[in-house]
């Protein structure tokens, strides 16, 4: 699947979506970035609007366009926000990736769809592809079943991808672990990150590489994990960005999740992943913490306030 293949991009104002819409641009692809939102923001004034909601919409937007290819990373992605609204939640999370999956399989376009760790409950060993899924909360419950229905519309020419907690650059700056942070910093309001939650942090890059590299390779189907090569407590992750930026430690506070966990909001412990089979057979390699935050930037509307807050500012280099 080579030249000017055709890609629909749903979820593609996202952290992923967005990365995934620069990778595919400089692969060649022709991508159609669609938006959940009606949103006016001017960066994505090129993305097109559908509401997922309207299934024959959807329909007829797709067999007008007939793409080659079908890329879903539309979701509601905060467990929090998925518990006040379960309803709505689930006709993107679930009813939207089904449709989306059963008409690529109409098209016979090829399909890929983005699933979540949050499948799993936690425990100390890595999970592999094929271990039982166990969710904790009504986010993973939504991402599971999604992916059922979706392997079950699309039994080939279909990946899942199930991704981990995600560094990055978002287009608007507000969706990655360091964007957030500096939020609530610069607004006086210390995050409190947790020290026995413990993730395998990707970047958002890296994970969109896979992605176009799994859409140039229709020989490779199912369902696979990816993540990133170090496992550390979101704690230790918010250390190492403020440390990536040169900004004092004392501006997050350590939690436990024991202190903060509820029934509706029940968080896993530990989720890592194993990598194989998907690491013996793309070109891809995973990244360590390392060089995950030594690509984070600083949002331009924090920058003049960094400036003045950063302990040693000459870590940051503003790029233009």
């Amino acid at each position: 699947m080579m030249g000017r293949v055709r890609v629909a991009l749903f979820g593609a104002s996202g952290l992923l979506g967005w990365t995934i819409n620069q990778g595919l641009k400089l692969r060649g692809f022709q991508t159609i970035p669609y938006r959940l939102h009606d949103d006016k923001n001017s960066v994505f004034e090129s993305f097109r609007f559908l509401d997922l909601d309207d299934g024959s919409k959807v329909t007829r937007e797709l067999l007008d366009l007939w793409p080659d290819a079908i890329v879903n990373c539309a979701a509601i992605s905060s467990p929090d926000v998925v518990n006040q609204d379960p309803k709505a939640a689930r006709r993107i999370n679930v009813s939207s990736a089904q449709k989306l999956a059963e008409i690529s399989t109409h098209l016979g376009a090829r399909f890929i769809h983005i699933s979540s760790d949050m499948v799993f409950g936690g425990r100390d060993e890595p999970y592999r592809s094929t271990d039982t899924p166990c969710p904790l909360n009504e986010y993973g419950n939504q991402k599971l079943e999604a992916e059922k229905k979706v392997l079950f519309a699309a039994d080939e020419n279909v990946v899942v991808l199930r991704l981990t907690l995600m560094n990055g650059n978002s287009p608007r700056a507000n969706r990655s672990p360091h964007e957030r942070i500096f939020e609530s910093i610069q607004k006086g309001m210390p995050l409190t990150l947790f020290d026995d939650e413990y993730r395998q942090p990707c970047s958002a890059d890296n994970a969109a590489s896979v992605v176009v590299e799994l859409l140039e390779r229709p020989n490779l189907n199912g369902l696979f994990h990816w993540a990133g090569n170090d496992v550390l407590t979101r704690f230790e992750l918010g250390l190492r960005i403020l440390e990536r930026f040169g900004l004092s430690a004392n501006l997050i506070k350590r939690g436990s999740l024991k202190d903060f966990s509820t029934e509706a909001g029940k968080r896993p412990s530990r989720l890592t992943f194993e990598l194989s089979p998907l690491l013996g057979k793309i070109k891809t390699k995973p990244q360590g913490i390392e060089e995950q935050v030594e690509g984070l930037e600083v949002p331009h509307r924090h920058y003049k306030w960094y400036r003045e807050t950063a302990e040693d500012p000459s870590k940051y280099v503003l790029r233009l």
